[in-house]
């Protein structure tokens, strides 16, 4: 079976920065993602990721979605194999974090690097 990386895309963003009356101490970063496999086009899934970002100087909300498609119908053992929950993600998750430096970046922050995660270990 042939998979292929489409595209990524937002569906939602809450960037704010703190003021400085506001300056809130905090450093909390976490990241979720699940497959979404769609009704309409049986050759085609998206790994969406939801994240939060709280810094002293900004909170950020994401949902970012990365697209896939396969050359055969997706089935039942296909949805739960390793490949969707450890190989898409992890395809998909560098350009997640170059949307992010280059977001804080480009908003006059210094830039944030997401950690490297190990989606094998993620999965578990």
């Amino acid at each position: 079976m042939n998979i292929t990386f489409l595209d990524t895309q937002v569906f939602q963003l809450n960037f704010d920065a703190t003021s400085q009356e506001e300056n809130i101490n905090l450093r909390d970063f976490d990241i979720s993602f699940s497959p979404v496999f769609s009704k309409s086009n049986s050759n085609e899934f998206v790994i969406i990721f939801k994240l939060s970002l709280n810094n002293e100087e900004f909170s950020l909300l994401l949902e970012y979605a990365a697209r896939f498609s396969v050359d055969a119908e997706i089935d039942e053992e296909f949805k739960t194999s390793h490949f969707v929950k450890v190989n898409a993600p992890a395809i998909a998750y560098p350009f997640l974090r170059a949307y992010i430096s280059n977001l804080t970046l480009n908003s006059g922050f210094l830039p944030i690097i997401l950690p490297t995660i190990n989606f094998t270990k993620f999965n578990k």
